[in-house]
């Protein structure tokens, strides 16, 4: 792990020699359950914002990390809310394509890290990331995965994109008489945003 986040932080330090862009992003997620969770917990929409900086590597590829406060909502079987809060950072890979001098695409993939840090159901009071043995739901306060989809920049300002993410890490603490369940996370992002002037 240590040697991936000197890789990255290299990477940036070299980008930044060359055209850097900060960008400003919100809009709305699906988050969902893989596995063993899926049939327990449906998505519930829920809000994400942040920053994203472009740093161009070549003509057309550049990489754009970013910084973002995720809220992964779900409703379980009895329709109870559940609320939970990241702060996510994403270090994505993007190949830059001029369909015309005002609109750009950009497929772009890339491993995202995800830190819990509150959620609770909010009918039953249970916390989120405590486990199930101390009354809470068990689920994993550290996620990690890989990000991949497309974005639309008009006239080098105005961003649309959309994104799913897909979760490597099992998150769920349960079991039943020995019998482990697991549980991978997942989840569609819409994405408006402008980027600032260089």
């Amino acid at each position: 792990m240590k040697k991936i986040l000197m890789a990255i932080a290299v990477m940036i330090i070299t980008a930044t020699v060359s055209t850097a862009q900060v960008g400003l992003r919100i809009g709305m997620d699906f988050a969902k359950f893989r596995g063993d969770y899926k049939d327990w917990y449906e998505p519930n929409v829920g809000l994400h914002l942040g920053l994203v900086y472009n740093l161009e590597l070549a003509d057309v590829l550049s990489l754009q990390p970013g910084a973002f406060y995720v809220q992964r909502n779900y409703k379980d079987d009895a329709d109870n809310k559940i609320n939970s809060h990241y702060i996510e950072v994403p270090i994505v890979l993007k190949y830059n394509l001029e369909l015309t001098n005002d609109i750009k695409i950009d497929p772009h993939a890339g491993p995202y890290f995800g830190f819990g840090f509150a959620g609770k159901n909010k009918e039953t009071d249970q916390k989120v990331f405590q486990k199930r043995s101390k009354g809470g739901m068990g689920i994993a306060n550290f996620d990690m995965g890989i990000q991949v989809g497309a974005g639309v920049t008009f006239f080098n300002s105005a961003y649309v994109g959309l994104d799913y993410e897909i979760g490597f890490r099992d998150n769920a603490d349960y079991k039943i008489l020995d019998q482990a369940y697991h549980a991978h996370s997942g989840m569609l992002m819409v994405t408006f945003g402008v980027y600032l002037p260089e």
